[in-house]
């Protein structure tokens, strides 16, 4: 089981290693993710051959189930988190057999892809032993056909509904290694992807998204006077901001236009005892007897939001990449913090943010679904956001690298699954990659070219209405971990059973 669980791996991430590193960071990014998964994937069948052994192939069959699907959900909510390869995303190009994950969510598709096989395994064997008859074949045929004939009379008949905008997304495309962190004024970046803003912008544009550490003005600090002057993106002085400047100019020749806007930004601390765990100190080397004069910062994979009007909101990435924005079992892993994998901008343990907040213009409809990057694999985090009041999701990323490969179409693909969710239209913004719009029914539309700067403008429909996935959550999830638990419970018991009846039989003899 190892060997295919690493096959499946190694043959849907190669991809890992096409980083423009050296070549022990190419090691450590692509062989740690693909040894991990692997030996992670193969627990549920390892699991489900105990089961089997105990409680026989029907308890194994059901339990193989049960185990994959928590195996599938905890994947998606601990230090190492990883649902990219789901079974149920397999189907994320193919919007049209899966119109009903609004109501099971991506799990859904993995419990459909788990029972077809089991069921066409047990035919199969069936067959050898008593032939293949309709009655044997009928049921995986049924399992089969069903969901997706369902599936395909949705995907032809549902009605787009919502309130129509205007949205403008950028692909600036600044080469994330020699250009992006350093390689280009911050500014020069920022005045790029406002002009092509501005060229893709109609009379009636009420919303321009921009992508992932857009804004890379950085947060310093100017000891000169004696006393410290804190510039950039220091978000407790955020107006200060030479970025915030320019897009305020920017908003007021656009009047009725909202931005978003990916930053690299920083929040300071007086007192370390309000600081987050993860708390950098601001100065190095400070002299003993200028200890007071000490701070700390956390850094932020961001997001900024200029409503046309109100004030301005931040929004911090909570998914984040383990090994890259966050140390894995950092209480443990604490002294190793120095090898986390540096690919330009907000690298380190980052901070995030608890509440699933919602970016909303009091002058419009828009309430913005903000996902940065990596979040909009999950699930449930993206619906969080639509249960709070969110009409139309909005994804900043920046896919460039890992080049021209399979890595950021898949990760495009994750957005017509989103849509598909929680019936919410996407706007999505790549600095390198691909820049799109999803409708509800999962289909992309209006997409960009690879590598090329671009921006394009589309009418989306504020809808506001919750699916059943977003109302109930991952109702398919909850249940196979409970079901799960209460198996590896009851061969425990067992096992322990077992022991005792061989310790009392040997007693007595």
């Amino acid at each position: 089981m190892l060997l295919a669980t690493f096959i499946w791996n190694a043959s849907c991430a190669w991809w890992f290693y096409c980083v423009s590193e050296p070549i022990g960071t190419r090691l450590i990014s692509g062989t740690a993710p693909i040894l991990v998964n692997t030996l992670l994937m193969a627990l549920p069948w390892t699991m489900a051959d105990l089961v089997r052994r105990r409680f026989g192939e029907r308890a194994a069959t059901l339990g193989l189930i049960a185990l994959w699907l928590a195996f599938e959900r905890l994947h998606h909510d601990w230090d190492l988190q990883w649902p990219w390869f789901s079974i149920g995303n397999v189907f994320a190009e193919h919007p049209g057999l899966i119109q009903w994950y609004d109501h099971t969510g991506m799990l859904g598709g993995t419990l459909w892809v788990l029972a077809v096989n089991l069921l066409l395994d047990r035919m199969f064997v069936h067959g050898r032993l008593h032939g293949v008859s309709f009655s044997t074949a009928l049921v995986p045929l049924c399992v089969i056909i069903i969901p997706w004939s369902l599936s395909a009379w949705r995907f032809h008949h549902h009605v787009e509904e919502g309130h129509p905008v205007e949205v403008v997304v950028v692909q600036p495309n600044i080469d994330p290694y020699d250009e992006k962190f350093g390689g280009i004024d911050a500014m020069e970046q920022l005045d790029r992807m406002l002009a092509l803003a501005d060229s893709a912008m109609g009379p009636t544009t009420e919303a321009v998204i921009m992508p992932e550490t857009a804004l890379q003005e950085g947060a310093t600090v100017d000891m000169g006077t004696g006393r410290p002057v804190y510039r950039g993106l220091w978000e407790n002085w955020i107006d200060r901001s030479q970025s915030v400047e320019h897009l305020q100019r920017f908003r007021s020749s656009h009047p009725g236009t909202a931005i978003l806007v990916g930053m690299s930004s920083d929040s300071l601390y007086t007192d370390r005892d309000l600081a987050p765990a993860i708390a950098r100190p601001l100065f190095r080397d400070l002299p003993p007897d200028r200890a007071m004069d000490q701070r700390w910062y956390v850094p932020f994979n961001a997001a900024l939001f200029l409503p046309a009007h109100g004030a301005i909101h931040t929004y911090h990435k909570s998914k984040l990449v383990a090994g890259v924005e966050a140390l894995p079992f950092e209480s443990l892993l604490g002294p190793i913090a120095a090898f986390t994998v540096d690919l330009g901008g907000t690298t380190g343990s980052l901070g995030g943010q608890e509440e699933r907040s919602v970016l909303r213009d009091p002058s419009s409809r828009l309430a913005i679904a903000p996902a940065i990057c990596y979040e909009s694999v999950f699930g449930e985090h993206v619906a969080a956001h639509v249960r709070n009041g969110a009409n139309l999701i909005a994804i900043m990323t920046n896919d460039g690298w890992w080049g021209d490969s399979p890595g950021h179409v898949q990760h495009l693909s994750f957005a017509s699954i989103r849509a598909i969710e929680t019936r919410r239209a996407v706007a999505r913004s790549a600095n390198t990659g691909i820049s799109c719009f999803v409708d509800q029914r999962g289909v992309i539309r209006d997409r960009t070219e690879w590598w090329r700067m671009d921006a394009r403008r589309s009418t989306v429909l504020l809808n506001d209405e919750l699916t059943f996935y977003v109302r109930h959550g991952d109702l398919i999830g909850r249940a196979a971990v409970a079901i799960a638990a209460a198996l590896l419970l009851g061969l425990v018991i067992a096992i322990c059973a077992r022991r005792r009846t061989r310790g009392s039989g040997s007693a007595s003899s």
